[in-house]
C-alpha cells in the first residue's frame, strides 16, 4: 500500500489523497499533496506538498520506505 509521510511523521494512504510527482536528477519528488481527495475540484490542482513530504510504503518491519525524494 502506498502512503505519503509528512516530515512531522503523519502518514496518509496515497489512494485516498491527490498527489503529483516530478522527475529530478536522483529520481522523483513529491510536488503536490492534498490529504482528502474529495476536497480537490475537477480540473484544479492539489495544494503544494509540505517540505519533507515523501511517497513510499510501509515495509514488513513496519518502517516507512521512501520511493521519492523529500519535497522542498
Amino acid at each position: 500500500m502506498l502512503v505519503i509521510q509528512l516530515s512531522n511523521g503523519n502518514t496518509y494512504p496515497a489512494d485516498r489523497c491527490v498527489w503529483r510527482t516530478e522527475q529530478v536528477t536522483n529520481g522523483y519528488r513529491l510536488t503536490h499533496f492534498t490529504p482528502n481527495a474529495g476536497s480537490v475540484a475537477v480540473g484544479s490542482a492539489p495544494a503544494d506538498a509540505p517540505a519533507g513530504a515523501r511517497l513510499g510504503y510501509i515495509g514488513k518491519s513496519g518502517r516507512f520506505v521512501a520511493y521519492t525524494e523529500p519535497a522542498v
